[in-house]
């Protein structure tokens, strides 16, 4: 952050100078204000929070480019360039640019230089429409663009306006074209940097059984993924390709912007370009694979429960996997019922078991076992089980409880026997409950006469 901080500030010190250098007429012009605009992302970016440079790219591009300067030009509408709709889906755009590239590419067409430029645009309308995050900063800006006198718009078309300073027709001897220019160097230098070799993480749901996450599992997940291209190893150009010095920097590395020294933003920093495009990326240094992931899954996982992978997910050019999150979902079970580490289970028992008590049989995680039953259990009475639950994570490992949830069924018809012997029973609970009540009658009276 304070490498960003110090090019940000660069940036800063750069769009002034030139804001004065060019006078006040530009500074009153509505649409042209880049030092107010960027002092307000540097100040408010740095104060509270990281700075959004998407945001500030936008912003800048939109604020320090006159309406008058924006230019009709297909080439810089990448839908237009490889030829599909804007709703067009990632395996459209993919054919759309393995199409053109194949037509375009400079291997096929050794004596056409504009095949060459043409193959360079591809590639560079591919890099932004098969980005989602570029794809939709790309719409954005479109859209935003559609209320200004133009509705297309590229960085290369920053030096569609001039300015003449003061009376007497002086014009800037660089010229605003050249302002331009230098601009979109410091600006591609700061940001260019810090996205080169960007890595994606991939978020994926994987659905799994009750019995799966009680006893832990192992899991192979297949998913669609950026991986290095294995003919460049992700440089993006043949690995017996001829390098040539930079034409900008002239082999150096760093470029003069007045007054600052900063990297090249043709070669970034190399000294050297290479003009040969790998054959099987395109030139963008990965490719798109399904790629397979073995997966631990730990006992006592819950639904919602997450599990990273690092270095599994996508990979930029030059970069590093960025990392797999696994989303779990754990299934209902038909027997147990789940609270955390605890576990609930149902067990049937008659009304004469409930009376006069015994033993019954429940399922466990690790099979059955026997449950006393205590005499005159009552209905919805629980019974623990310790330690028979599910796997508890903690500072150490343990388990939760089992509790067992006596339910009491009554029958419903009963044969003459069990009827005799039901109502031998009921006449002796009804003499037995009239005595207590009489007991009771007799106390009071004692205990009212004193």
């Amino acid at each position: 952050m304070r490498g960003l901080r110090n090019k940000s500030s660069i940036l800063y010190n750069y769009l002034y100078r030139q804001h004065l250098f060019l006078g006040e007429s530009v500074a009153s012009n509505a649409a042209f204000h880049p030092v107010a605009q960027y002092r307000a992302f540097y100040n408010v970016g740095f104060a509270g929070k990281p700075m959004d440079f998407v945001n500030m790219r936008m912003l800048i591009l939109k604020r320090c480019i006159h309406a008058t300067g924006f230019r009709n030009s297909n080439e810089a509408d990448p839908y237009k360039v490889l030829g599909v709709p804007p709703n067009a889906s990632r395996d459209d755009i993919k054919k759309a640019f393995h199409a053109l590239a194949k037509k375009y590419h400079p291997d096929a067409n050794k004596n056409n230089p504009s095949a060459k430029r043409k193959f360079q645009e591809i590639r560079e309308a591919y890099e932004v429409l098969q980005d989602s995050e570029r794809r939709a900063e790309y719409d954005e800006m479109k859209q935003q663009s559609r209320y200004g006198e133009s509705t297309n718009y590229s960085s290369r078309d920053a030096g569609g306006f001039r300015h003449a300073r003061g009376s007497g027709g002086f014009r800037h001897a660089r010229g605003s074209a050249e302002f331009s220019d230098s601009f979109q160097r410091i600006f591609s230098e700061i940001f260019e940097e810090e996205t080169d070799g960007v890595t994606s993480d991939i978020q994926v749901e994987l659905s799994i059984s009750f019995s799966e996450a009680a006893q832990g599992c192992t899991k192979h997940l297949s998913f669609d993924a950026n991986i290095l291209c294995e003919s460049c190893l992700g440089h993006g150009y043949p690995v017996n390709a001829k390098a040539k010095s930079c034409p900008t920097c002239e082999g150096t590395g760093t470029v003069f912007i007045h007054p600052f020294m900063a990297r090249c933003g043709t070669c970034k920093g190399l000294g050297h370009i290479i003009k040969e495009y790998c054959r099987s990326c395109g030139g963008s240094g990965v490719v798109e694979v399904v790629k397979e992931v073995k997966v631990e899954i730990p006992a006592g996982v819950e639904s919602g429960g997450i599990i990273s992978v690092p270095r599994a997910g996508r990979v930029g050019r030059r970069g590093q996997p960025g990392t797999l999150t696994i989303k779990l979902k754990v299934a209902d079970d038909p027997v147990f019922q789940r609270d955390g580490a605890d576990l609930y289970v149902d067990s049937n028992i008659g009304f004469t078991q409930a009376i006069v008590g015994g033993k019954v049989e429940v399922p466990t995680l690790n099979g059955k076992t026997q449950v006393k039953i205590p005499k005159g259990v009552q209905h919805g009475q629980l019974a623990i089980l310790r330690g028979k639950g599910l796997p508890r994570k903690g500072f150490f490992v343990d388990h939760g409880d089992l509790y067992v949830r006596f339910r009491i069924n009554f029958p419903t018809v009963v044969n003459d026997r069990q009827r005799a012997i039901l109502e031998e029973f009921a006449k002796e609970e009804i003499e037995q409950a009239s005595k207590t009540s009489a007991d009771g009658n007799w106390l009071y009276q004692q205990l009212s006469t004193g």
